[in-house]
């Protein structure tokens, strides 16, 4: 049985006429009474009484009549309601992301984009777990989007046959600690500390968060004895405030609680990090919405 001989059926009912219905419905008339004949050879008896002229529905055809209605109405709705969950998917634009970006910076960056887009239906993933992951899931068109923290002198994705970006902004890693009760830092890298230096460490892909190179070439000779790892940036901001080590914190995070005297600087500013902020895509997946947002971010500078 197909929904369009229902159709047709109620089409036949509501006029009482084959050759006005077939044209109602687009068919010669005689394709259209043989699909009358295959829907009364499905239900198994005569729906319509062609004896006489307008046509009448037959008892059963009566019967089958609101039976029939029911699952056009039925199937109209299953349709509207896929076609409406589907558009609501393909209005989607899939974003991953490192958990710091996702509070601190994409909210802001979004709201931006609004005169801009005509989607407001975001996804912001975090979810996945080292950078292999989310290469992974760029590559394999589950996320559209990926924006990272990246080192300016490494990257993160090098084959631009497959991927490309765009630089988004900056942030800074800053050297923060907890001050003591003087208000001075606990530990001041310039002063060279003989012993070692409790350090909070973010198990982030260095090409995100270029730290350890950054102590390697500026502090070769300190000695760091990592006491705490994260992948958090919040984590080991709340760490460095109870006083467990040295961290390099995006700006973004720790500039109200330097404002505020709960940390304080561990090193001057020429110890800073400069991290871009960046936006990649696939070069292998092109859709509507996600080449309107590119477009919109090389032109508009958003």
């Amino acid at each position: 049985m197909e929904i369009k001989w229902l159709e047709d059926f109620l089409t036949l009912a509501t006029t009482g006429n084959f050759r006005i219905s077939a044209e109602q419905r687009n068919v010669s008339q005689p394709a259209f009474s043989r699909r009358i004949q295959a829907l009364e050879a499905w239900v198994g008896t005569t729906l319509v009484d062609r004896s006489q002229q307008p046509s009448h529905l037959t008892e059963a055809g009566e019967r089958y009549r609101i039976v029939a209605q029911d699952i056009v109405k039925m199937d109209a709705r299953a349709r509207d309601d896929i076609l409406a969950v589907i558009n609501v998917e393909k209005a989607k634009i899939n974003f991953a992301t490192l958990s710091t970006l996702a509070q601190f910076f994409m909210p802001s960056w979004l709201k931006s984009l609004g005169p801009f887009i005509d989607t407001d239906r975001f996804v912001v993933r975090t979810d996945f777990g080292g950078i292999s992951d989310y290469h992974e899931a760029l590559e394999k068109n589950i996320v559209d989007l990926f924006v990272c923290y990246e080192d300016p002198g490494v990257g993160f994705l090098g084959d631009a046959s497959s991927f490309t970006s765009i630089k988004l902004g900056e942030d800074t890693l800053i050297p923060v600690v907890a001050p003591n009760e003087n208000g001075v830092p606990i530990w001041w890298l310039p002063d060279n500390p003989k012993g070692p230096i409790p350090y909070l460490h973010t198990t982030s892909s260095p090409a995100l968060w270029p730290i350890k190179q950054h102590i390697k070439k500026r502090y070769a000779d300190l000695s760091f004895k990592t006491v705490y790892e994260s992948s958090i940036a919040t984590a080991l901001k709340e760490m460095a405030i109870e006083g467990f080590g040295v961290a390099w914190v995006p700006n973004a995070i720790v500039s109200d609680d330097l404002a505020n005297g709960r940390l304080v600087r561990a090193a001057k500013k020429e110890d800073d990090i400069v991290v871009d902020i960046k936006i990649y895509k696939c070069l292998k997946y092109k859709n509507g919405k996600t080449e309107k947002l590119w477009q919109t971010l090389l032109y508009n500078k958003v």
